[in-house]
């Protein structure tokens, strides 16, 4: 109950500052973005929000591939791990990737093991 009005409060104020100059904001979150593209029906905010929600995905999945790449070559549990998180996020980030970012996604998992 408390998300929903968490949820309903968030889109005020995002509606309020405007949806537009909210979602090109540089620092909206991809919760934001799935805030307004749940709660709006204008096509031009639905278009703005999906590029930008897009932007910080690959973004967001280029940092865990070079995340990877830095620490494949060292040894050590804080490496292991490292590589191990930046593995699950780009697990997490694949069924929204682009068809170039899936095909690099797809190669360090299959080399991970």
């Amino acid at each position: 109950m408390s998300s929903i009005l968490d949820d309903q409060l968030r889109f005020m104020a995002l509606k309020q500052y405007g949806l537009i100059e909210s979602i090109k904001t540089p620092d909206i979150s991809e919760e934001d973005l799935a805030l307004i593209l749940k709660n709006t029906e204008n096509e031009n905010i639905e278009q703005l929000a999906t590029e930008q929600l897009q932007h910080l995905n690959s973004q967001a999945i280029q940092n865990n591939l070079n995340l990877y790449h830095k620490f494949y070559n060292l040894n050590g549990m804080a490496a292991h791990r490292a590589r191990i998180k930046s593995v699950n996020e780009l697990k997490n980030r694949y069924k929204k990737a682009s068809s170039d970012e899936k095909v690099k996604i797809l190669d360090i998992l299959y080399n991970a093991n």
